[in-house]
């Protein structure tokens, strides 16, 4: 292999884009509740520029557009209902921030500058930061803010045989398009300026052909798209008229290869295929075929020109035919996307022996030879005539070993799964298929079918399917197969456990993370012989954090799992080991509790949660660590000198006033700071617990 496969993605995202957005929305929070110069925003800064860093490794810049309530990032849009990201979108979407690039070399300062700014704006409430001075987006040279405005809103119903909006719920979905159609004329046509844009679509169509490929404006184009697609999907409102025509006439006029291009950049195959059902409700018949051929191409799926000559000459009538037969023509075209989008499940969605067929008489070669071809009956065709009479015989094994030697075991499989009740010719081809060996070929395609995969699983012996499993996940280079495999192989519980266990034994750090995962995902409970100690002493941290999480699950060996992550210098781990540490903190993790807290830098959550934990301890060396927070030494007059106020003090004070109020050596800093003039300081010393 050229490089070692990872562990397979849970998500639409790679871990490490998930991961940074997670974290930058987190940052901006802190951004809102800190006052600027805060130690917390640079802390904040800091942590999602080392995210950058590991995602820029591999390319120049991270482009992300901003919908109303998406972010686009990488063609993949993030998922509308989660609250995290949801938010953040929503932020930048208030301030008429259309997209974000983030360059390779971007410094914590920079950044903590741009989310400051963007705080500020969204603090004020006033006019929103993309339609202000657009020299105030170019502030910085590892960061850059897109505008996305529109200054005046223009009703573009103003066709003389449109009539207006009926009611006040009419009137503000019209508006609502309107606004949208306005805001991709601005984008399109990349105006900065205060003059509205040209709304008419020729003109926006032309502007997106000629711009150069940016994939920062095209995650604006997109997300406009996809709004407006959903949009006019529910909307029937006679005022959207107009923009449903400028929207059908811009994809008419939009090249080929660009509308590819956006399509691709729509998301994955589920969202485009939601974006396809969207457009073929709320546009014209022949904007909603150009959209079909685009969407099909970059989803790898096959349409027959047959059909496409039928979409074509309906949507012709349509547009154009005659009276009675354009109603017909409309919903039939619409009903046919609807049906063919509903079947992209398959790498082809035309009949299986309609495609071979039309294979052998285009390869099929003149005289007698070609007629012989022409004539003879596919295999898949003989398996199903077999099927339907229940008949088994040398045919029929002949057909199914062609069938085999040609690469078609997935397409029988998906014959098989179609068949009703029982068959006793079904049966015999159920166990004819669930082979060692027909697993291995399906599973080495560049796409693997994991509908027909998991077909064969259900019916072979559970510890050879683990086998053929197992390799795939450590070998295969496809991250999509190597997925497939890791959740069937979660899915099979204890059966899988025993060769998961006998694998950690591979010395590939991916490997042994991947079993590890997988134990924790199945909430696998470590028995007497075999502990993840050894391999929480791994030198990869991505090894460590799995063994950690397994580890802090066995009862017995708690305290050591917990100070072994309190130790550890990945961050991660550490928080394992603090959110563990909460519910019950050994004794002898306060030195290094106590370590970290006097030598290390850390996220300020943490620090705050490490701070508690001595209070937890119960152990009168946490009051020498805890005072060396809250003291900064002595005044030239002996008195006590508290530390510069932080919410670390605030928390150490708190933690000896809740715990040893009445120690010795804590009483003199408590007495002191009672005494403060500032009534947070003062408060947090007299916290003892009632």
């Amino acid at each position: 292999m050229s490089q070692s496969p990872g562990a397979p993605e849970r998500d639409a995202f790679s871990t490490e884009l998930s991961e940074f957005l997670i974290e930058f929305s987190i940052a901006l929070h802190r951004t809102l509740m800190y006052p600027a110069g805060h130690p917390a925003q640079e802390q904040s800064a800091a942590g999602v520029v080392h995210r950058l860093t590991a995602l820029l490794a591999e390319r120049p810049s991270v482009s992300i557009g901003v919908a109303r309530q998406q972010l686009v990032i990488e063609g993949v849009a993030t998922d509308a209902r989660h609250p995290v990201l949801r938010g953040l979108a929503e932020k930048f979407h208030r301030q008429h921030i259309g997209a974000m690039v983030f360059e390779r070399g971007v410094t914590p300062a920079e950044l903590a500058d741009m989310m400051r700014t963007v705080a500020a704006e969204t603090e004020k409430g006033e006019r929103p930061l993309g339609l202000a001075d657009p020299e105030r987006l170019r502030a910085w040279k590892g960061v850059r803010l897109f505008p996305l405005t529109y200054d005046q809103l223009e009703l573009v119903g103003d066709d003389a045989q449109e009539a207006p909006p009926a009611d006040d719920e009419e009137r503000e979905r019209a508006t609502r398009s309107a606004q949208l159609w306005i805001g991709l004329a601005r984008a399109a046509l990349s105006s900065e300026t205060r003059e509205p844009p040209s709304t008419d679509a020729t003109v926006v169509a032309q502007a997106i052909n000629e711009h150069p490929e940016a994939q920062a404006y095209d995650q604006v184009i997109v997300g406009y798209l996809l709004q407006l697609a959903q949009e006019l999907k529910h909307d029937d409102a006679r005022g959207s008229g107009p923009v449903r025509k400028r929207m059908s006439k811009l994809i008419g006029k939009l090249d080929p290869d660009t509308l590819k291009r956006l399509v691709e950049m729509g998301g994955d195959v589920t969202q485009r295929r939601q974006f396809v059902l969207d457009a073929s409700e709320g546009l014209s018949v022949d904007a909603v075929v150009d959209i079909v051929k685009a969407a099909a191409e970059t989803s790898g799926q096959n349409i027959s020109s047959s059909l496409l000559r039928m979409l074509s000459k309906l949507s012709a009538y349509a547009e154009s035919g005659p009276a009675t037969l354009q109603m017909q023509a409309d919903y039939a075209v619409r009903e046919q996307v609807r049906d063919l989008i509903s079947g992209w499940t398959l790498a082809d969605p035309n009949p299986d022996a309609y495609t071979i067929a039309l294979q052998r008489m285009a390869q099929a070669s003149a005289g007698s030879q070609g007629q012989a071809q022409r004539l003879a009956p596919e295999p898949l065709r003989i398996v199903q005539m077999a099927i339907e009479v229940e008949a088994s015989g040398v045919p029929l094994w002949r057909a199914v070993r062609q069938i085999e030697l040609n690469n078609q075991t997935g397409d029988l499989v998906q014959m098989l799964l179609g068949v009703p009740g029982e068959n006793k010719v079904v049966q015999e081809l159920w166990q004819h298929l669930s082979s060692e060996r027909n697993l291995v070929v399906l599973l080495k395609q560049p796409v693997v079918d994991f509908t027909v995969v998991n077909a064969l699983l259900d019916r072979m012996d559970e510890s050879l399917a683990t086998d053929v499993l197992l390799q795939t996940l450590t070998e295969s280079e496809l991250r999509a197969t190597r997925m497939g495999a890791y959740r069937r192989l979660v899915s099979m519980g204890d059966t899988a456990v025993p060769s998961i266990l006998q694998l950690l034994k591979d010395e590939r750090w991916y490997v042994q993370r991947n079993m590890l995962a997988m134990l924790n995902e199945m909430n696998y409970l470590p028995t007497r012989g075999f502990s993840p100690a050894e391999f929480a002493r791994h030198a990869d941290a991505r090894v460590r954090r799995e063994a950690i999480a397994l580890w802090l699950r066995v009862p017995t060996e708690l305290d050591r799992a917990i100070i072994a992550a309190l130790k550890d210098a990945d961050e991660r781990v550490l928080r394992l080991g603090v959110a563990a540490a909460q519910r019950f903190c050994p004794e002898a993790a306060l030195p290094f509790i106590a370590n970290r807290l006097m030598h290390e830098q850390l996220p300020a959550d943490i620090r705050i949660h490490l701070i508690r934990l001595l209070g937890q301890v119960r152990n009168p060396l946490a009051v020498d660590a805890l005072l060396k927070l809250v003291v900064a030494g002595k005044t030239i007059w002996g008195a006590i000198r508290l530390a510069e106020k932080t919410p670390f003090l605030l928390v150490a004070l708190s933690t000896l006033a809740e715990h040893w109020p009445h120690d010795p050596r804590a009483a003199p800093a408590l007495q002191r700071a009672a005494k403060s003039k500032d009534p947070e300081i003062s408060d947090a010393a007299r916290a003892e617990k009632s």
